[in-house]
């Protein structure tokens, strides 16, 4: 299967694709538009709350929380539109593990439709690396087919031999934070120069923060003098516990 663009599965009418009624067209842009009914795209699991403008975790008044003020990750700003619960996770896995372009093409439209671009728009983007082995196993890398839906709309450079993911670290849905980190010590490598670009870094979902921590931290010792995060979903303290 080729997953060239994303954005090609929109072009035909669809019904909603969570409820299979009719679907209403909320459109981002004249390109992009997203197959939802007004009830279900209501139904999303949004997420307004103020947060960290770090790791938007939710803290009052988008103050910092005392994670980042004690242990600060290695990124310096979280963009995220939607909160990691039902029915974004099953779409989220219908792209991801069925190979779902319709589903992903959703969920790329509902990103930009929430997400203002930073103010100033950083210098290169990358998505979040996938291991060869994972990738010859799922067929693509589910963060770039995001990014390049993104790279489209607010015209950032995509680079897409930036970084490498160097272990296959195996799942860590359940560990926490410190074992996660522990975990992917040494696990992205990049021959790039970096030195003084602001690189904002594409993935689907932050859970803990440690893959994003990892990959900044690598981008940073090549001389990145700010990272940004860019995901679908940050998945809240009670949907980890």
């Amino acid at each position: 299967m080729h997953f060239s663009s994303l954005k090609r599965v929109w072009q035909a009418a669809l019904p909603c694709m969570l409820c299979g009624g009719r679907s209403s067209t909320h459109t981002q842009t004249a390109h992009i538009s997203i197959s939802l009914c007004h009830a279900c795209h209501a139904d999303l699991p949004w997420y307004r709350s103020a947060r960290c403008p770090q790791c938007a975790l939710p803290t009052g008044n988008n103050a910092y929380c005392g994670i980042c003020l004690q242990h600060a990750p290695a990124f310096d700003h979280t963009l995220a539109s939607l909160r990691y619960a039902f029915p974004l996770n099953r779409l989220l896995h219908q792209f991801k593990y069925q190979q779902d372009l319709a589903a992903g093409a959703l969920l790329s439209g509902l990103l930009l439709q929430a997400t203002e671009p930073p103010a100033v728009l950083p210098d290169s983007m990358i998505a979040m690396p996938m291991h060869a082995h994972r990738l010859q196993q799922r067929g693509f890398n589910h963060a770039l087919e995001i990014a390049k839906v993104i790279q489209s709309e607010w015209k950032i450079p995509l680079i897409t031999d930036g970084c490498s993911r160097l272990t296959d670290t195996p799942t860590q849905a359940r560990l926490d934070l410190k074992t996660r980190i522990l975990s992917l010590r040494s696990a992205f490598a990049t021959e790039k120069n970096w030195q003084g670009k602001h690189v904002l870094i594409v993935d689907d979902v932050m859970t803990t923060g440690a893959s994003m921590h990892a990959l900044a931290k690598t981008i940073k010792r090549a001389g990145a003098r700010q990272v940004t995060a860019l995901v679908l979903a940050r998945t809240l303290k009670e949907a980890i516990d």
